[in-house]
């Protein structure tokens, strides 16, 4: 039996529930899956028990409950983690059971992900990335497999550890492949998809529409995701009002990942906007993958962790540069009836870029402790 614990993500996570956990259900595995969320869903079924806890307790609480739980299931053979606050859970279960096999499954570049996001000065930031690293060391001692969600762009943060690493991305399944494509369209529509945020590049996207719209009126940007702030809300909002672009641009609230496909196939182009950060220069955005198997143009921003999967089938922009954007889309929409991107970036997928070609791997670290 396998326990799979998560203090942030919701339940029906794409990565962990709709490939993980179902890749394991699918190879004969028992789940017990443990989640801290507001989210009411039980994703409880013949080869799952789900228990979910109110996000109000605190993560320490979290994990004496999970623990408690463990403690009383004899046949745990395997426990899977997926965010860094979750090492003490690991630390009392090999301390009680050293027979079970630990995973942290590591989803972001941490380090980048603190230095993009910390309000404090330079050396306090890495003084409290240098603690940081020294604290999570400590626990590695009780950790027996490190899963990476992403390619060390830079230097591989735990490759001074004596844990073994293995990587499994976050490629889409091969029945996402959108076959039916159609290029009959006359007006250019353009989606982003995730974390509406400063650094994902949503204001310079925003700019870029305005740029496209005294060429083309109709063209249409849907914005697929959930704000990280109420501030940065607001200010697109705002943004949107003062551009005259409440016409041209649709805010959709984050949906299920199951929907997402439909509506990412309604669309011609998809934009990867994002500016040069820590993060967006380590971190590769599942979204790139997914826009790829959907069959769309696809304009990014060149950052190395997507220059990594692919160099000439999609429309390069300048980081931070909202004419650069424009040009990628307008580039894009006029090549939209004779291009080769979709093909090739589909072949991709299909050879080489899909969970198909990743769920052997990701299961062989259960096949044996």
């Amino acid at each position: 039996m396998i326990a799979i614990v998560s203090c942030t993500h919701p339940p029906d996570d794409e990565r962990i529930y709709h490939k993980q956990i179902q890749t394991l259900i699918e190879k004969g595995f028992f789940i017990r899956y443990y989640t801290r969320t507001n989210y009411d869903l039980d994703l409880t079924g013949t080869s799952i028990v789900h228990n979910n806890f109110n996000e109000k307790i605190s993560v320490k609480v979290f994990i004496d409950k999970v623990f408690n739980e463990l403690v009383r299931l004899e046949d745990i053979t395997f426990v899977q983690i997926h965010e860094t606050a979750l090492l003490p859970l690991l630390k009392k279960v090999k301390l009680r059971f050293s027979h079970i096999k630990t995973i942290y499954d590591i989803h972001e570049n941490m380090e980048a992900l603190y230095r993009t996001f910390s309000k404090r000065i330079k050396p306090i930031k890495e003084a409290l990335i240098y603690l940081r690293k020294y604290q999570e060391s400590q626990y590695l001692m009780h950790v027996d497999q490190i899963i990476l969600a992403n390619v060390p762009i830079s230097d591989n943060p735990y490759a001074e550890s004596d844990v073994p690493i293995t990587i499994v991305e976050n490629f889409p399944e091969l029945k996402r492949l959108n076959l039916n494509l159609n290029s009959m369209f006359h007006d250019i529509s353009i989606v982003y998809h995730g974390h509406l945020a400063p650094e994902r590049g949503i204001k310079d996207l925003i700019e870029a529409i305005h740029h496209i719209k005294t060429i083309h009126a109709d063209v249409r940007l849907s914005l697929i995701g959930t704000f990280r702030t109420k501030e940065f809300n607001y200010k697109i909002s705002n943004m949107i009002n003062e551009l005259s672009l409440k016409d041209n641009i649709n805010i959709i609230p984050q949906v299920p990942h199951h929907e997402i496909w439909e509506i990412l196939q309604k669309h011609l182009i998809g934009v990867i906007p994002f500016r040069k950060t820590p993060l967006t220069e380590e971190n590769t955005p599942t979204k790139l993958f997914e826009m790829m198997a959907s069959g769309l143009e696809i304009v990014a921003s060149d950052v190395p962790p997507i220059r990594n999967f692919v160099v000439d089938t999609i429309h390069w922009s300048v980081p931070g540069d909202s004419h650069s954007i424009a040009d990628g889309i307008l580039n894009a929409f006029s090549q939209i009836n004779n291009s080769l991107n979709i093909s090739k970036n589909q072949s991709l997928i299909k050879q080489r870029y899909n969970w198909e070609k990743r769920k052997n791997l990701y299961c062989s670290l259960f096949n044996s402790k």
